[in-house]
């Protein structure tokens, strides 16, 4: 363990950020960029100040270049688009701003990419949570969409955060419906679909008529959107006190 005060006020500035980010991402699934703006600039101060006491141990080398290639790392992913912007950002700050736990024994490779891969195995549990809960409800859709969504009234579908899931159309006063595969959610993200509940509630005029196809449909299945940023966060607290899952799979292979 590290004792170090610099670096346990940086891991709690960063805790406190992740939280703000959750509360924002549950809220309106937006983070703000001004969000980590306070973290950037207190944690760099606090993480300067943790290498300037101990830049000159034998494991800090090997920790500052570490944390700084996850930083690299997690930049790429998110400017090829393979990590949202917010995600990214928050595990750039992370991995810069807490190198090493100050709470526990040393975690290896990081404490970042410890903390990415407890999230990570978190997230798993979300679509099984949905499974189950839609099994039980009686509901019955594609298992991608048992997975990750469930049906919710057409009339309020603004209210709620994701992407429409099925393919709804009139003729002649009868409502048909389809299943949408599970590439079309992702297409939507990078499109001004209608698929996306968003765009519908951002701007009701010009889906006017897919709200009012929606409302006569009674439910309609959605995709929900769980935000990212709370199996982030599980799996920093989780990391930051010594439960590695990296750390596990390690011993058991090596053992």
């Amino acid at each position: 363990m590290i004792l170090s005060l610099p670096l346990a006020l940086s891991a709690f500035l960063v805790l406190i950020t992740f939280l703000f980010a959750c509360w924002q991402d549950l809220k309106t699934r937006t983070i703000y960029a001004a969000t980590w703006y306070p973290a950037a600039v207190g944690c760099g101060v606090l993480v300067i100040w943790f290498w300037v006491e101990f830049f000159s141990a034998p494991w800090a080398m090997y920790v500052f270049l570490a944390s700084v290639f996850i930083a690299l790392l997690m930049a790429g992913f998110t400017y090829f688009g393979l990590f949202g912007v917010a995600d990214g950002k928050a595990m750039i700050l992370l991995s810069l701003a807490v190198p090493v736990t100050p709470f526990a024994a040393w975690i290896f490779p990081s404490l970042a990419l410890s903390s990415l891969v407890n999230g990570a195995v978190f997230a798993l549990i979300v679509p099984a949570f949905f499974c189950l809960r839609n099994l039980f409800a009686g509901n019955r859709a594609p298992f991608w969409l048992m997975c990750s969504g469930k049906p919710v009234p057409g009339e309020s579908i603004t209210k709620y955060f994701g992407f429409v899931s099925e393919d709804i159309t009139e003729e002649n006063g009868v409502i048909s419906r389809n299943f949408s595969r599970a590439s079309s959610s992702i297409r939507a993200l990078r499109t001004q679909s209608d698929m996306s509940i968003r765009n519908l509630r951002e701007d009701p005029d010009t889906y006017a008529s897919k709200l009012e196809l929606y409302a006569k449909a009674g439910h309609v299945w959605i995709s929900y959107g769980v935000p990212f940023m709370i199996p982030i966060t599980i799996g920093y607290v989780t990391a930051l006190f010594g439960f590695s899952l990296t750390d596990l799979l390690l011993g058991f292979l090596i053992i």
